[in-house]
C-alpha cells in the first residue's frame, strides 16, 4: 500500500514538472497553435496535483485496497488487443488519413468496449449507435483541428 501511495506521489510530481517544462516550450508558438497543447498541459498538471492529493488522502485514511495481479486474461484483453488496435490505426494513418482512421478507430473501440463491458453481441442498433458516435466525434475533431485551429492533419495516400 505504501509503495502505491509513494508511486502516485512521484508520478504526480513528474507530471507537474513535465507539464511546466512543456508549457514553457509552447510559449514560442503562435497563440492559435499553442492553444490546444497548453490546454492539454493544464489538464496534465491538474491530473498530477489530483494524484498527489489522492495519495495523501489514501495515506491519511490508511484504506486497505485489494491489489490485483496481472493475469493472462487481463494482459490479453486490456493490453495486447487494445495495443494491436492502436498499432493498426497507426499503420492506417499514412494510408487513409487522420479523419478516416480516427472514424474507424472510434468505431472499433466503441464495439470492443461494449463487448468487453457488457458482453453484448453486435446488433444493428448497436452498430448504428457506434456509427453515430464515431461520426459526431470525427466531425468535432474536424471542426476543432481544421476549422478553428487551422492545424494540418495527416493526409493519407488514398484520401
Amino acid at each position: 500500500m505504501v509503495f502505491i501511495i509513494l508511486s502516485n506521489v512521484i508520478f504526480g510530481v513528474v507530471l507537474i514538472i513535465f507539464s511546466i517544462i512543456a508549457y514553457i516550450q509552447t510559449l514560442d508558438l503562435p497563440d492559435r497553435s499553442a492553444l490546444f497543447p497548453q490546454i492539454i498541459l493544464y489538464g496534465m498538471a491538474i491530473t498530477g496535483v489530483l494524484m498527489i492529493i489522492d495519495a495523501l488522502i489514501k495515506r491519511k485514511k490508511q484504506k486497505e485496497e485489494n491489489e490485483s495481479t496481472l493475469t493472462k486474461n487481463t494482459f490479453i484483453f486490456h493490453i495486447v488487443i487494445p495495443g494491436a488496435i492502436l498499432l493498426t490505426a497507426y499503420g492506417l494513418l499514412s494510408q487513409l488519413g487522420f479523419y478516416i482512421t480516427s472514424f474507424l478507430l472510434i468505431m472499433v473501440l466503441f464495439f470492443y468496449q461494449t463487448y468487453r463491458s457488457y458482453e453484448a453481441k453486435l446488433t444493428v442498433r448497436h452498430f448504428l449507435k457506434g456509427l453515430l458516435v464515431a461520426t459526431i466525434v470525427t466531425v468535432l475533431m474536424y471542426v476543432v483541428f481544421t476549422v478553428l485551429l487551422s492545424l494540418p492533419t495527416p493526409s493519407g495516400r488514398f484520401f
